[in-house]
């Protein structure tokens, strides 16, 4: 069965079956709905259900706080129609930046750095990502974080991981050359550093790094010197990157503290810590602390529970989940 749905404040409308989410509707009709991993991960398609019958679906803990549960918001890409619905939703703009690849170089054996210089101005905050159309692959898009601050915009720099049979990683990995053409959507995500003096807990995973990254370096640029401490897991050895720029950054500001860690436990030749949430729980009381935490959405998920069982209040953990999208 079909039902209309009602986007406010913009007016739109379109059919959505009662197997389809709002998303998966709204993109099988061109609607441009404000989303991102379309798979209940990231939360950036966060609405309001202002009339209606609905089912929500599963959804990564913590998107949806009680109070906003209590105000009727939800996660529209686990959002199934039960009858017509009035939401409140963001559809984003058209608007595109076509830009040029100035830089491709190796950070790790599986992860590129991607240097675009777009047309104009990129108006992005720290944290946040782009969604990149994958070249030759119509309707395709990938979501990337960008790894630097907006501090300059004449370049983006993104930590790409190639991904087994990824369209848009292994595009790059395998074809792509400094001067071809990748057009980004408009800049999404309310992954960002928070506007005050607590320390800072980052915990990331893999290219996680990467956002993480970019609101140190915000921090840091601001001339705050609160403590920041970074736990940064990897599987083995030779996933790292930038850990030379990490280690840096630990002699250059006594504020900053950097530890790296690894999740296999055959890598004889690794004298550091092992396994990157016990390392953190082992290492400090976080419960005044802002907490950034980037990664798979199991990593995710287990750093929410130890982080709340460490009686860290909802509104200080801050994620993004790097969920497989399309």
């Amino acid at each position: 069965m079909e039902y209309e749905i009602c986007l406010e404040p913009s007016g739109v409308r379109f059919k959505a079956d009662e197997s389809q989410n709002i998303v998966e509707a709204a993109k099988a009709h061109h609607v441009a709905i404000k989303h991102g991993c379309a798979s209940g991960s990231c939360g950036d398609c966060k609405g309001t259900i202002l009339s209606g019958e609905s089912e929500q679906g599963p959804f990564m803990p913590l998107l949806l706080l009680p109070t906003e549960r209590a105000a009727g918001m939800a996660i529209l890409c686990k959002l199934y129609p039960r009858s017509n619905l009035r939401l409140q939703a963001e559809v984003i703009s058209g608007d595109v930046w076509n830009t040029e690849i100035v830089g491709l170089s190796k950070l790790a054996w599986n992860v590129l750095e991607l240097r675009l210089r777009p047309e104009k101005p990129y108006p992005y905050r720290s944290g946040q990502y782009a969604r990149m159309a994958v070249p030759g692959q119509e309707n395709q898009w990938r979501s990337y974080s960008m790894a630097t601050p907006p501090q300059d915009r004449d370049e983006l720099v993104f930590h790409i991981r190639e991904l087994p049979g990824g369209l848009f990683s292994r595009w790059l990995f395998y074809q792509a050359q400094c001067g071809d053409a990748i057009t980004l959507g408009p800049p999404q995500g309310d992954f960002a550093l928070q506007d005050n003096t607590r320390p800072l807990l980052c915990i990331a995973a893999g290219t996680g790094l990467a956002p993480i990254e970019a609101i140190i370096q915000e921090s840091m640029h601001t001339g705050q010197t609160r403590p920041i401490h970074l736990f940064y897991g990897a599987k083995k050895q030779r996933d790292f990157y930038h850990l030379e720029t990490l280690q840096q950054w630990a002699g250059q500001y006594a504020h900053f503290t950097f530890t790296p860690t690894i999740s296999d436990g055959e890598d004889t030749q690794w004298k550091g810590a092992r396994r990157l949430l016990p390392t953190v729980a082992a290492n400090g009381h976080w419960q005044d602390h802002e907490v950034y935490l980037c990664g798979g959405p199991g990593m995710i998920e287990a750093a929410i529970d130890l982080l709340r069982s460490h009686d860290v209040p909802h509104a200080h953990i801050h994620f993004d989940s790097f969920a497989p999208n399309g």
